[in-house]
């Protein structure tokens, strides 16, 4: 059984291996099964043993995909950490964010692909293998704690610093309009503190 199993996840990382070449490049609208098949070198039927169409393969992807940035993005925080120790929570939410729009810089493929795909259900129930499968919300919230500060409706808050990043970068980074990244990070990462500042619990001035 060891083998049959080992054999079955070869041939399903065949097929998303296959998958992510041809829709970074073709997009998925004009990709066919056949063609994700055919590039992995299996016969069409053998393609609906582990998917039931090109959309739950693209699903799979983004998944696995987005789960490798904020791995990678973990990894690369421990490591700053270890040689800096930022001033706040929120010092740490960008750095974090700063991470990962850097990943996304070196791979425009990658960003084309998760920015079209990924959705916020999936983003926000994203589990990362590396950091014990907790999922992105967690990591965050983790990060908010350190804070000492409450924040209201932090889901909502956290959408809109995602949302937020992902329209500013997709433009900058592919077309380098209206900025280079390098003006662009200032204000976005000024304009995420704002954000923050906005969601924030105040404590009532005594009158």
């Amino acid at each position: 059984m060891g083998k049959i199993d080992d054999k079955k996840k070869q041939k399903k990382a065949a097929l998303l291996k296959a998958a992510y070449q041809l829709y970074t490049v073709k997009g998925i609208d004009n990709t066919s099964v056949s063609e994700i098949a055919e590039t992995a070198n299996m016969a069409k039927g053998t393609f609906y043993l582990y998917f039931k169409d090109k959309y739950e393969v693209r699903d799979s992807l983004v998944a696995s995909q987005a789960n490798m940035v904020f791995e990678r993005a973990s990894h690369q925080l421990d490591y700053l950490l270890s040689e800096q120790t930022p001033d706040s929570a929120e010092d740490l939410i960008i750095l974090l964010i700063d991470t990962v729009i850097d990943q996304l810089s070196n791979s425009p493929n990658l960003l084309r692909f998760i920015s079209k795909n990924l959705s916020w259900g999936v983003f926000s129930n994203l589990q990362i293998a590396d950091l014990d499968n907790r999922n992105c919300m967690d990591i965050f919230d983790a990060l908010l704690e350190e804070s000492g500060k409450e924040y209201r409706q932090k889901e909502l808050m956290i959408f809109m610093i995602v949302e937020l990043v992902n329209a500013t970068c997709y433009n900058v980074i592919l077309n380098h309009v209206p900025v280079g990244l390098d003006e662009l990070k200032p204000e976005l990462y000024e304009s995420i503190r704002n954000i923050l500042y906005q969601f924030e619990i105040k404590e009532a001035i005594p009158v």
